[in-house]
């Protein structure tokens, strides 16, 4: 296995450090496996304005990209719509999880107003479910910009860190000459 997991030293939590018995997580890198918590520790998911908590587990053996975004980051949402068609066209192999994370300081008050507000709905979009309020995965991962995308293999490796929505029927890599 190539994560590892260092547990904490006997710390005082009112100082923000890790309380006794807890594991100080370290930001993934590409490269690495994603440990067994990732797929079986329980999210709280915001799904069309109702709240469910689930795992990531039922994703395990797909192409999973964790969706790193905020409601401020305009960026971020124009591109769902791209993301939406290449999910439905590959449902059983590719999954896009959206995570807000705790840093964005939006919770689900703030979120469910934004779902059902004019800007939003301009969007065109008529469905939308994320993660919300977490910071287990803001922390699993190196979260330094919006949006981010981080791409897991099937074999539950991290094996991209993007900053550009590659699902995008528009895109072509700058690699690839266009008279092909």
């Amino acid at each position: 296995m190539l994560f590892n997991l260092s547990t904490a030293q006997a710390q005082s939590p009112e100082n923000g450090e890790a309380a006794e018995g807890q594991t100080e997580i370290k930001p993934l890198v590409v490269g690495q496996k994603v440990p067994e918590e990732f797929w079986t520790r329980e999210h709280l998911f915001y799904v069309d304005g109702d709240t469910v908590r689930k795992t990531l587990e039922e994703y395990r053996g797909k192409l999973l990209i964790l969706d790193f975004w905020f409601s401020g980051c305009l960026k971020c949402l124009l591109h769902q719509q791209e993301i939406n068609y290449f999910e439905k066209k590959y449902s059983h192999d590719l999954k896009v999880v959206r995570v807000n994370s705790m840093p964005s300081r939006e919770n689900y008050t703030k979120l469910d107003l934004y779902f059902k507000s004019e800007r939003f709905l301009r969007l065109g979009l008529t469905t939308f479910d994320s993660i919300i309020e977490d910071d287990y995965l803001y922390g699993l991962f190196a979260v330094s910009a919006y949006p981010n995308y981080f791409w897991i293999n099937r074999d539950g490796i991290l094996q991209l860190q993007t900053f550009r929505n590659l699902l995008d029927r528009t895109y072509q890599a700058p690699f690839i000459d266009n008279e092909l």
